[in-house]
């Protein structure tokens, strides 16, 4: 190919006109062809979310000794949402939690904590909630669902607010929640050793039994909705615009086939050009860039999680649902293929 591949950077929004503009412009003689979405998407107004999780902290605070609370968090975690912009209830959460990840900034108790005698890490590596339904209450809203920690599962109902949406300078889409729950750790059989439990002089027990836990998530749509900037290092999705997508996935492959070559592209700007095709009303395509993904890299979830999405947006319930399958398989913490499955097997998505 006459362009190498390199990595995409930076990212804006546009007017319609101006993203034609500027797609025929690194285009030439062949101009993109943009189509409304399928009418039978099964993901009609719902989009797709994922939480920051350095600025999305899972935080918990406990009793200790009936004077004062230890504090920590959770900072291995994934979890998608799939949103809908014009009604929150119609919204829906998947997180997975790393619980080795656990840290209340004591290495001492930390150890402790992982132990058999508490969360037992290495029996119970995640923790998984799942929404069920969320329903406004009051000014915010609630979100009820089922939370499995320490191999038990118990229904939890989790009050929310949502702080609103905001698009970033690099045209991405972004949201903000924030949330607090009350769980009970004896209910999850996380019990401790029976010093932990004896009550003290102040009738309170050397830990208490109830968990405060706080949620902050800030989560953003992965890419802008109307164009990639028009720059150099754009090169794949300037070849998709200027070329179309078969030529492009024929030289990808002839360019990766010979086992000394690398891979001339990343995963993620696979992903990237292929999630911007599908949203911009080029499924199939979308479909071609996530099939390439999945071979470059079948050790991944996201390649078959993106063709979950596409199919999904085609409305090939049967080809969706074996894609998520697939990608779970791969990963069982895929979150976004979780909250697809979730979308693909409902009887009714509107």
């Amino acid at each position: 190919m006459g362009t190498s591949f390199v990595p995409l950077r930076s990212m804006t929004t546009a007017t319609p006109l101006l993203a034609l503009v500027a797609a025929v412009s690194l285009a030439g003689a062949h101009p993109v062809r943009e189509s409304a979405p399928p009418a039978k998407s099964l993901l009609q107004g719902l989009e797709m979310f994922q939480a920051d999780v350095g600025d999305s902290p899972i935080e918990f605070s406990i009793g200790s000794m009936g004077i004062s609370k230890v504090r920590g968090a959770f900072t291995d975690f994934s979890e998608a949402l799939t949103l809908d912009p014009s009604d929150l209830t119609r919204s829906s959460v998947s997180v997975v939690i790393h619980t080795n990840s656990l840290s209340t900034f004591n290495e001492h108790r930390d150890r402790d904590l992982k132990s058999a005698d508490w969360f037992d890490v290495e029996k119970y590596p995640t923790a998984l909630f799942s929404s069920r339904e969320i329903v406004r209450q009051g000014d915010g809203y609630l979100m009820r669902g089922s939370l499995t920690l320490h191999g038990v599962t118990h229904d939890v109902e989790i009050p929310f607010t949502f702080n609103g949406w905001l698009r970033n300078v690099y045209g991405s889409d972004w949201a903000g929640f924030e949330g607090h729950t009350v769980l009970n750790r004896k209910d999850y059989g996380i019990v401790g050793p029976a010093r932990s439990n004896v009550l003290l002089e102040l009738g309170k027990a050397s830990v208490a039994d109830e968990v405060d836990l706080r949620l902050a998530v800030e989560a953003s749509h992965p890419l802008p909705r109307d164009t990639l900037r028009d720059r150099t290092a754009d090169s794949l999705w300037r070849e998709v615009l200027a070329r179309g997508v078969a030529p492009v996935v024929k030289d990808f492959r002839a360019q990766w086939s010979a086992p000394a070559n690398p891979t001339p592209v990343s995963e993620l700007r696979l992903a990237i050009v292929g999630y911007q095709l599908a949203d911009r009303g080029r499924p199939l395509d979308g479909l071609e860039i996530f099939r390439l993904e999945s071979e470059a890299f079948p050790r991944s979830p996201t390649g078959p999680t993106g063709m979950a999405y596409a199919f999904a947006v085609l409305g090939d319930r049967e080809e969706a649902r074996a894609s998520a399958q697939r990608a779970i398989a791969v990963s069982p913490v895929a979150t976004r293929a979780m909250e697809i499955l979730r979308r693909v097997q409902a009887t009714d998505v509107n």
